[in-house]
């Protein structure tokens, strides 16, 4: 199934849901439309978008579809689990917000960031704000029936997957400050930043819809593979992708001088002399066009683009033999459709 029909099946709930959440509060601040602007349901004067405007600006909510995919594998009535889905989206989202700030990023999703707008000292308060509400939408889980015991285990798989992206996080801007970055330190930073809420996505799925140990353990590994597969393809695009397939400019992550995995690659492998060639670019104090693509030729004669390709492949083989231990039904062949379009670079 295309990931467009995806969307359309389960995207409208989860928004619907993620909107309560932020409904919930009785005073309507303006706090809570720069969250809705970068949800993608409104523009920057508040008024209310188009559906396909929103799909634009929203963002795929991959982590969501994942955990509600889990959650069909064992039982049908998934609109059960959708404080879970919405929980998950908001923390990919509230990380969004702070990570724009950190990577001074002026767009995301062809649009401007929300501290381009309304400032970075309230686009840290938005996010700060974005975080706490991912627990007002675990406890609404009580409205849905869920037992006390599997809210508080899922408020607490959360908070621990909020640990980890912070960690990751960590990890991730430290490494812009150094150029002696492992491949090993790079997979237990993309580990934490990114395959951390897959995981979490999966697991409270497949958890709240009571599946056995088995099933459970087979889709905390699919989102932790799939996460690491996802991270290695998003390194990729961030190179060699199109800008007007990402919203991004061309070669984006090395004109921020990110140590992104071609990058560690090509500094662990290339020749010396290619391997001074990108330090002397990331260590200057502005990266031109002419030192872009000098870079971009380096991480071409040491294939670094291969070598993503690879890692991307061997993350999705890991997902699809998850899958394999799971019985087949409808969501578990969704979810190797998810898989697929990930390998698919």
């Amino acid at each position: 199934m295309p990931l467009a029909d995806l969307a359309s099946e389960y995207v409208p709930a989860i928004d619907a849901e993620m909107s309560a959440v932020l409904d919930e509060r009785p005073e309507p601040l303006d706090l809570y439309d720069y969250l809705r602007y970068h949800l993608g349901w409104v523009d920057e004067d508040f008024q209310p978008l188009a559906q396909p405007l929103q799909r634009r600006y929203g963002g795929k909510r991959l982590r969501p579809i994942l955990c509600l995919l889990a959650y069909r594998s064992v039982r049908e009535d998934w609109q059960r689990a959708l404080p879970a889905a919405a929980a998950v989206e908001l923390i990919q989202n509230f990380t969004l917000i702070h990570d724009d700030v950190e990577d001074n990023d002026p767009e995301r999703r062809h649009r401007p960031t929300l501290w381009r707008l309304w400032g970075v000292p309230q686009a840290i308060n938005a996010g700060s704000c974005m975080q706490a509400l991912v627990n007002r939408a675990v406890f609404r889980l009580a409205d849905q029936g869920v037992p006390e015991r599997h809210i508080l285990l899922a408020t607490r798989i959360l908070t621990d997957c909020i640990l980890e992206l912070t960690e990751g996080q960590y990890l991730d801007i430290s490494f812009e400050s150094r150029f002696e970055v492992t491949l090993e330190q790079y997979f237990s930073m993309a580990n934490r930043k990114t395959g951390a809420l897959m995981e979490a996505a999966t697991w409270l799925g497949a958890l709240l819809a009571g599946g056995d140990e088995e099933t459970i353990a087979a889709w905390r590994a699919l989102g932790r593979s799939f996460g690491l597969a996802f991270q290695a393809r998003d390194d990729l695009l961030g190179i060699w992708e199109k800008a007007e397939a990402t919203g991004k400019a061309v070669a984006g992550d090395i004109l921020k001088r990110k140590m992104s995995l071609p990058i560690v690659y090509a500094l662990t492998h290339a020749p010396t002399s290619d391997r001074q060639a990108i330090l002397t670019v990331y260590s200057q104090l502005e990266t031109r066009p002419a030192d872009v693509k000098r870079v971009v030729q380096v991480l071409d004669r040491c294939d670094a683009r291969a070598y993503c390709v690879s890692v991307v492949q061997q993350h999705t083989a890991a997902a699809q033999a998850a899958l394999d231990r799971l019985p087949d039904c409808p969501s578990v062949a969704k979810a190797r459709g998810l898989v697929r379009l990930v390998a698919a670079v």
